[in-house]
């Protein structure tokens, strides 16, 4: 999944108003921030690392959660409370639209990369800045319906963001 769709996804469970307008940045941050091994992956299949593993960010969230609450700070435990609901959203849209590399559901149990469509993992054998251009490109968008969702959630996430500006009556 791009980066822009990660973004629309943060933005649009934000907009299910589950906590504060305040934590707005870290939806969208939450939703994103398991991509960020690409700055330092050499391709496309090798930037699923650990990030790209629920177990990781369930311990990572449990003991930031927990620390919180030793501490009794709700802001704590509300910032892990959305980062790994975040990090969950973003695992399984990739999961949902993977094309070279599935999520490891089960890591470290298993080295199985799920997917819920074929996906092709010599066609990620590139760099990363190189999946914004063809051949990458076009063999993105060969499936049409993982493409639709992509671009449906942008859509949704984008109408619901202008219409946040509409004045009531």
């Amino acid at each position: 999944m791009f980066i822009n769709s990660h973004l629309a996804t943060g933005y649009l469970l934000y907009k299910l108003n589950i906590f504060e307008k305040k934590w707005l940045p870290i939806w969208i941050l939450s939703a994103w921030i398991p991509d960020i091994d690409g700055l330092w992956s050499s391709s496309v299949v090798e930037h699923h690392s650990v990030l790209h593993t629920q177990i990781f960010w369930m311990v990572l969230c449990s003991l930031g959660w927990f620390i919180g609450h030793l501490k009794k700070k709700l802001n704590i435990k509300t910032f892990f409370i959305i980062l790994f609901i975040g990090t969950f959203a973003h695992l399984f849209t990739d999961y949902i639209t993977a094309r070279t590399v599935g999520i490891k559901w089960l890591y470290p149990l298993n080295d199985v990369d799920y997917f819920l469509y074929p996906i092709i993992p010599e066609n990620g054998n590139i760099p990363i800045w190189k999946m914004l251009v063809p051949p990458y490109l076009t063999f993105y968008f060969e499936n049409k319906l993982l493409t639709a969702f992509e671009i449906f959630l942008n859509i949704i996430a984008l109408v619901l963001y202008f219409f946040s500006f509409k004045k009531p009556n």
